[in-house]
């Protein structure tokens, strides 16, 4: 009889290429590698990530009974009561969205909650709401949103109950700190999301001079004022994106490039040794979102030996680019500004001149720096 310890990491769908994502892959591992029996509950799993993000000697299990290839109705279903999450009793629940917490809510198992943001569906007002509802593939965000105009109250209630009941709750940077401990009248850790251990300097080179950028390319990543920033540049080079997208919102780019007569190149979805690749080879990483909690691309971006330019908000990445070290923070929401701190990097070989520090920096956020912490934390709960 195994006598390990068990932790079950639930997550409603696993069907993008994130951070959240790779945050749970590597919490994963670390348990798995200190002698946890570790298993992934999901509701729906798209196989086409299985290769794109590095599961390998992951078990996952999908809990939703209806067995078909629509994530919509597994999602929903799921949350019907359509799943198997009763016969799952591990040791450890480790939740990494609201909705998963309200699966989780009769366990007796212990439960901690790895918090990235609020539920955007629940807090943010009506326009904000509509904007985020567009922002990402297929109709799992609209059939979050529907509810909430019904039964939005109680969803808050609920949503602030269960975050009490957890035994522990990380969130991913000292903003989401800051926002969640006043939003729930709560004291979280910040436990960093980890960076991959496999990220560092490609050997491969790209020949072409560009500025580079990898996420979800979805509207509320504010993909607009890079390009509307980029028309102020000095230095004309192509921009190369990484990351899903949907057509309309790519032909919208696509315009406004043209507009402005900034090349654009649309990568798609990397795996995981392209995306170091690309990172390597930029001039320069280019983070545009507003207020973003954490942003793990901006640590792979340093890790692999290029500065970034990210908004300074004092959000998430404020905390990873030390301003003149490993790049710059840009006046918020100042498109010139943005532009101007692209230029210095590039007119400074700042790349070069600080390549020592730029690599450094990233490993405050490194896989085994975070990995004491986070199994300090969780083994405390446990044993």
């Amino acid at each position: 009889m195994d006598k390990r310890k068990s932790a079950y990491l639930v997550y409603e769908f696993l069907s993008e290429q994130g951070g959240l994502e790779r945050e749970i892959i590597n919490h994963a591992n670390m348990l798995k590698e200190s002698g946890y029996y570790v298993k992934i509950l999901t509701c729906h799993l798209n196989k086409k990530i299985l290769t794109e993000l590095p599961f390998d000697g992951l078990e996952i299990e999908e809990i939703s009974k209806i067995k078909t290839k629509f994530e919509s109705i597994k999602l929903i279903s799921c949350f019907l009561g359509l799943n198997t999450i009763k016969r799952h009793n591990p040791d450890l629940f480790i939740s990494y969205s609201a909705p998963m917490n309200y699966l989780i809510r009769n366990h007796k198992s212990k439960k901690i909650n790895y918090i990235n943001h609020f539920p955007h569906y629940l807090y943010l007002n009506n326009k904000e709401k509509l904007e985020w509802a567009k922002g990402t593939q297929g109709y799992k965000r609209v059939i979050a949103l529907i509810p909430t105009f019904f039964i939005g109250k109680w969803m808050k209630k609920m949503d602030k109950e269960l975050i009490k009941k957890n035994n522990l709750n990380f969130v991913n940077s000292f903003f989401t700190k800051k926002r969640l401990d006043n939003l729930y009248n709560i004291n979280t850790i910040v436990s960093y999301p980890p960076l991959d251990p496999r990220f560092k300097p490609s050997s491969k080179k790209i020949k072409e001079k560009f500025l580079f950028t990898s996420s979800r390319i979805i509207p509320d990543k504010k993909y607009e004022w890079l390009l509307e920033s980029m028309k102020h540049m000095k230095n004309k080079i192509p921009l190369y994106l990484a990351g899903s997208v949907e057509e309309n919102y790519k032909e919208k780019l696509i315009a406004l490039a043209n507009k402005y007569q900034i090349k654009i190149k649309f990568l798609g979805r990397l795996n995981t040794e392209e995306i170091i690749n690309y990172y390597t080879n930029a001039e320069v990483f280019v983070f545009p979102t507003p207020k973003e909690d954490f942003g793990l691309v901006p640590v792979e971006s340093l890790a692999c030996g290029t500065p970034c330019v990210v908004w300074g908000d004092r959000a998430g990445p404020t905390e990873q680019i030390i301003d003149g070290i490993n790049g710059y923070h840009a006046k918020p929401y100042d498109l010139k500004y943005f532009a101007h701190k692209i230029d210095l990097i590039i007119d400074n070989k700042f790349k070069i001149k600080n390549k020592a520090k730029i690599l450094g920096s990233s490993k405050r956020f490194s896989y085994n720096e975070i990995k004491k912490d986070f199994l300090k934390q969780v083994n405390s709960l446990v044993f």
